[in-house]
């Protein structure tokens, strides 16, 4: 490239030529790379040079003197043939450099050219030598442009470089077409005056994405020295935007050049002598000086979409609403946008928000408590501190409420929804609600036969919602000292709750719940409701059950059932329940234990039960100032008719 601006000057771009040809690249020993140039030719100043180690002949240009000694570290032979204007006259030198002879340069060569002929240089190099060059350099197309492209990248882009060909075994790449191919627009250029990296040049180019596809990531910076690229590093971590350009599906290349660089290339012109730390803080400077003037636009127009997409993330996460959006969105990496990264980037902001909430509220405290006389300002101290416990509430209050939302979202859509069966119109089977509304199979409260498991009885009872100790469509065997194997549908008994152990350690409250299928209207075997709860509460009278910890609990003589079938009230279930009483949650039916069992049984309607849920999960919803007053939402209406059918 230098010999070509040395002869072609400002016409470099119009009459400059590079070839570089690859062939024989499958055989270490033969691989050959031929470089050949129109340029001006070696000399007899320039072949000074090149016999000169070390020499500051490209100084200015930022040539080191040491690129010749790389051929040889690469390449076991390597031949010269060059063409040369000199007073007027032509030449043509040639000569083999390597260790094949005495001398590093041998068999030189040194005639006069008669005629017409174009100054230029020819160098092939051929047979790998045995180190790491032999495994590194490329044997494919595609690996070969893609290394070319990338480091004269800034060259083309900048519009210093000749034209050049690339040829691998036969297939030929064109530069800059090839690079220029690529380039969507070109942005203007911009200079960084850095306190600490002095002035440098940063010029913006937008990009098909087909650009970086062998590179890491999508936006890249080019550290320039000399007018060539020396590293690339890859910015999406910084940029944010995920596409630039005004159809927003380019990627952003940038050229960083200046002295400071110019002056910190190592010999090879591979590396810079400064630090990864140094190279990240030039990087960040000059990406936030791109982001301000080069893709201001796509930068503004992204933070935007990232503040929608946040506050959409605390409208699902409300804990998360600790502070503004704006200024929760400060706190996030610049290419976070998405509900995951979110949350990654903002627990630890909210832990330390917790901590110092729980600071604010225990200064208070210790200031009440203390002997020293209470000073007439606490009282704002308190009222901060309430505001900020209050509000947390509220926060994870909200968060509760949405997930409960969910399941009766689910619940709601499970009655409504039916399948086709051999033709038929089914509804889902009692199975399918069992498992939403708890897991099956399962005992919990017992670590050490089942791990923990998250479940909604919320939707049978709210006060069922921290219950810890329940049976599962389980076997009698399994929860009970006793060898039956029935299974229960759903057995839920809890001591620290109120549905459980009393002051002797007795079982004085058990719950029992049976499913049955959405709309069933008929049952075989001489079906009679209420048989198998009283099958149920036998056992359990004269059984024990066994404690979370395996434990073998007797229930009270007096143990109170409350037995409920989760049915609706047609065929069957309507016939046998025509001389209950009308529950008093008018959910359905319900009817005294008699005999040897103390309690009550009620039929709830899957509908009722929906519809129960979502009122009491509305008067949370009133209690922590939210209102999903969505027309037409079938789940939470708006607050008014949630109040009139609470009243009624």
């Amino acid at each position: 490239m230098h010999a070509i601006f040395d002869i072609w000057g400002k016409q470099a771009h119009e009459k400059g030529q590079i070839i570089v040809e690859f062939s024989q690249t499958k055989n270490s020993n033969e691989y050959t790379v031929t470089v050949a140039d129109n340029g001006v030719g070696l000399d007899a100043k320039r072949f000074q040079a090149f016999c000169t180690t070390d020499t500051d002949y490209k100084i200015e240009r930022g040539g080191k003197g040491v690129g010749r000694l790389l051929w040889l570290d690469a390449f076991s032979n390597i031949h010269v043939e060059s063409i040369f204007r000199e007073n007027e006259k032509l030449f043509k030198r040639s000569f083999d450099f390597g260790f094949g002879g005495e001398d590093p340069i041998y068999n030189e060569n040194l005639v006069e050219v008669s005629g017409v002929a174009d100054t230029g240089t020819v160098v092939t190099l051929k047979g790998l030598r045995s180190n790491s060059y032999a495994t590194s350099m490329p044997h494919q197309y595609a690996a070969t442009i893609k290394h070319f492209g990338s480091h004269f990248l800034a060259d083309f882009l900048l519009g210093k470089a000749p034209a050049m060909s690339v040829t691998f075994e036969g297939k030929t790449a064109e530069f800059p077409g090839t690079v220029e191919d690529m380039l969507v627009e070109k942005r203007p250029s911009v200079t960084l005056a850095s306190e600490k990296f002095g002035e440098l040049t940063i010029d913006g180019y937008i990009m098909k994405p087909d650009a970086s596809a062998d590179l890491d990531g999508s936006h890249q910076m080019h550290l320039v020295s000399s007018g060539r690229t020396v590293q690339t590093r890859k910015i999406d971590g910084l940029i944010g935007v995920r596409r630039v350009g005004d159809a927003h599906d380019s990627v952003l290349h940038v050229c960083v050049s200046g002295t400071f660089l110019d002056e910190r290339v190592n010999q090879e012109r591979t590396q810079f002598n400064f630090s990864e730390k140094v190279a990240e803080d030039l990087t960040k400077e000059c990406v936030q000086k791109a982001k301000e003037e080069i893709i201001e636009q796509e930068v503004s127009s992204y933070e935007t979409y990232r503040l929608g997409q946040l506050e959409d993330f605390v409208d699902h996460y409300p804990s998360f609403g600790f502070e503004a959006p704006q200024a929760l969105l400060g706190k996030t990496p610049v290419n976070a946008d998405t509900h995951e990264a979110f949350a990654k980037s903002l627990i630890p902001h909210k832990i330390r928000a917790d901590k110092n909430r729980r600071e604010l509220v225990q200064s208070v405290l210790d200031k009440l408590t203390s002997d020293d006389e209470v000073k007439p300002d606490l009282a704002e101290e308190i009222r901060l501190a309430a505001e900020e416990a209050t509000r947390d509430e509220n926060r994870q209050l909200m968060e509760y409420v949405l997930r409960r939302k969910f399941i009766i979202e689910i619940l709601h859509a499970l009655l409504g929804k039916v399948r086709i069966l051999n033709g038929k119109f089914e509804t889902h089977l009692e199975d399918t609600f069992h498992q939403l509304i708890c897991p099956m199979r399962v005992v919990g409260g017992d670590p050490a036969r089942t791990e923990p498991v998250s479940h909604d009885l919320w939707l049978l009872d709210e006060r069922l919602a921290p219950a810890k100790y329940f049976a599962s469509d389980a076997q009698i065997r399994d929860f009970m000292d006793d060898d039956g194997k029935d299974r229960v549908d759903l057995m839920i008994w809890d001591k620290v709750h109120g549905l459980g152990l009393g002051s002797e350690d007795r079982l004085e409250r058990v719950m029992l719940v049976e499913f049955k299928k959405p709309e069933r209207s008929s049952y075989k075997d001489g079906y009679v409701i209420g048989r198998q709860m009283n099958k149920y509460m036998g056992q359990l009278k004269e059984g024990k059950i066994r404690s979370y910890n395996g434990e073998l609990i007797e229930l009270s003589k007096d143990v109170v059932f409350h037995c409920y079938i989760i049915a609706d009230l047609v065929g069957d279930i309507k016939t046998d329940t025509q001389g209950w009483n009308d529950s008093p949650s008018g959910r359905g039916k319900f009817t005294y234990l008699g005999g040897e069992f103390r309690g009550t049984m009620e039929v709830i309607e899957w509908k009722e039960l929906v519809r129960d849920a979502k009122v009491r999960n509305q008067n949370f919803l009133e209690a922590a100032s939210l209102s999903f007053a969505n027309k037409g939402d079938p789940i939470f209406p708006n607050r008014e008719s949630a109040a009139s059918e609470a009243a009624e």
